[in-house]
Formats: C-alpha cells, structure tokens, sequence
C-alpha cells in the first residue's frame, strides 16, 4: 500500500496520505485499513490526502470505489481541485449520499471533516 495512516486522537480523525505512485488499488487496501482502525478505535472520518497522486485508475475502477465508500464514514480529501479522477469519485460518492468532499486547503478540510458526524 503506498499510504501512510495515522490517527489525531484529539481532533478524532485517521489522516491518511498517498504518495505519488498510489492507485485506486491502493485506495482500496487504506480503505480496509480504515475500517479496521476505525472499529479499533470508534472513529469515522478520513483526511485523505491525495496531493501528490498523479493518476489513480480506471474510470470503471474509479466508478466502483465511489460507489462502495462507507455511508456512515465522512471523508476530506484533499486533492488538487482540477484532478478529474479525484472530482469523478468524489461525483459517485455524492451521488450515493455519501459524507466526502474535495477540498485545497488542509485548513478547510479539518474545518468541515470535524463537524460531520462521528
């Protein structure tokens, strides 16, 4: 997995951070990763950043990873805001009444991720 995941116990969110290389393959394995961390440690919000990613897949793989976010989770990505993979996903997502938003500012992410549900 070409993540790294570690959790702010004060604000109550798992940071999750790709590198360059990472692919929706990855997204995938970060996303069993934080459903295990989240029933160890009863958190459901994700700062994702994807910032450094430079491609992530294949629209259809894109479509299915959108589709299959955790509804009970709340999700900040932080992504270049004109990567189309990432405002695909986050189109899915939203479509499917899911909790996930792209965001440029770390700032506004935090801001927005800790006033969703927990």
């Amino acid at each position: 997995m070409r993540a790294v995941i570690t959790v702010d116990q004060q604000r109550r969110f798992l940071r999750v951070e790709f590198d360059q290389r990472a692919t929706v393959s990855d997204w995938k394995e970060a996303q069993a990763a934080f459903l295990r961390l989240s029933g160890e440690t009863g958190i459901r919000r994700a700062l994702v950043d994807v910032r450094r990613q430079m491609t992530a897949g294949p629209q259809l793989e894109l479509f299915e990873f959108g589709r299959n976010i955790p509804s009970d989770m709340a999700f900040a990505v932080l992504s270049d805001l004109h990567h189309g993979d990432h405002e695909f996903v986050e189109t899915v997502a939203l479509n499917r009444g899911k909790y996930v938003r792209l965001f440029g500012s770390e700032e506004q992410a935090i801001e927005w991720l800790i006033t969703q549900p927990a």
